[in-house]
């Protein structure tokens, strides 16, 4: 994932003279493709459309909702070191990690002053989550987040990636509502980006983490 976003970014440091606006669209590998191919493929039980661009070219390109990995073992230490750090608390090196992660997308002025209704943030989410199996879960928000106040902030105790290192170690760029994340004692991680509900969660962590 990493990798295929770092070829989008060295394809835009070059110098674009054309004129006008154009797009280059390119699958989840960073392999060019048409227009057509980019919209037939672009299936959000599997992909989402992100974009970048400057003032002379544009760039569409599909990622994988759903990743996994391994964290190498100074990786993992560190990052639980890092979540020990945020939240105060020593963690349980035993215990594997629910993390809901919120992006800076959408912004306040698009959500307005009312409060989400995203069913993560109802009452039975973690009770089951934990009732699932014995889990560490943490609610961490990007730094450029300007919303929290929509998001339960009054109830929930957001904790700021103030490092970036959630973005340094799984996706580097917000993406609409973030992800979750889940990673086993071992450094095994699954995330899936965008948008999700609290069932499909309790399934993954069902599947996953037990």
């Amino acid at each position: 994932m990493k990798k295929t976003i770092l070829i989008l970014i060295y394809i835009l440091s070059f110098k674009v003279c054309a004129q006008e606006v154009s797009i280059k669209f390119y699958n989840e590998n960073g392999h060019e493709i048409t227009k057509e191919v980019f919209i037939n493929t672009r299936d959000y039980s599997k992909n989402i459309d992100i974009y970048f661009g400057n003032d002379t070219r544009e760039f569409g390109f599909l990622v994988k909702r759903k990743n996994y990995g391994k964290l190498t073992d100074k990786l993992h230490t560190q990052f639980r070191t890092y979540l020990n750090k945020l939240s105060g608390n020593k963690l349980d090196s035993t215990k594997s990690i629910v993390i809901n992660y919120l992006s800076a997308i959408p912004r306040k002025k698009e959500t307005g002053e009312g409060r989400s209704r995203w069913n993560i943030f109802n009452k039975d989410y973690l009770k089951r989550l934990h009732k699932i199996t014995d889990v560490m879960h943490f609610w961490i928000n990007s730094p450029s987040c300007d919303n929290l106040k929509y998001h339960y902030s009054n109830k929930i105790n957001w904790l700021s990636d103030t490092d970036k290192i959630l973005s340094k170690l799984f996706f580097p760029y917000d993406i609409k509502y973030g992800y979750y994340v889940l990673i086993k004692p071992n450094g095994d991680y699954f995330y899936y980006l965008g948008e999700y509900g609290k069932k499909q969660v309790w399934d993954k962590v069902n599947k996953f983490l037990k």
